[in-house]
C-alpha cells in the first residue's frame, strides 16, 4: 500500500518598504515556481508578481525597496 505523499511546505513574508512606506507580502512554495508578490496595506490587494520563482521574487523586493509609492503601485496589476 502506497504511503500518501505529505504536502509541500508553503512559505510566507512580510517587509514594509523603506522608500514608499508600504508593506508588501510573498507567498508560495520552495522548489516550485508558484511564487506570488502583493501589496498588504490598503483595502484591495495588488498583485505585483504571481506564478515566478523565488529568486525573483526576492530580486523585485530589493528593487522594489526604494521607490517612492507612486512607482510601487504603477507595477501593480490591480
Amino acid at each position: 500500500m502506497p504511503m500518501p505523499r505529505k504536502p509541500l511546505a508553503k512559505v510566507e513574508g512580510r517587509k514594509k518598504l523603506n522608500g514608499s512606506g508600504l508593506t508588501v507580502q510573498w507567498r508560495g512554495t520552495p522548489g516550485a515556481d508558484d511564487w506570488a508578490l502583493f501589496i498588504a496595506t490598503g483595502g484591495k490587494r495588488q498583485i505585483l508578481a504571481d506564478r515566478t520563482s523565488e529568486t525573483r521574487i526576492k530580486a523585485l523586493v530589493r528593487g522594489l525597496a526604494s521607490l517612492p509609492r507612486a512607482h510601487v503601485r504603477r507595477f501593480a496589476k490591480g
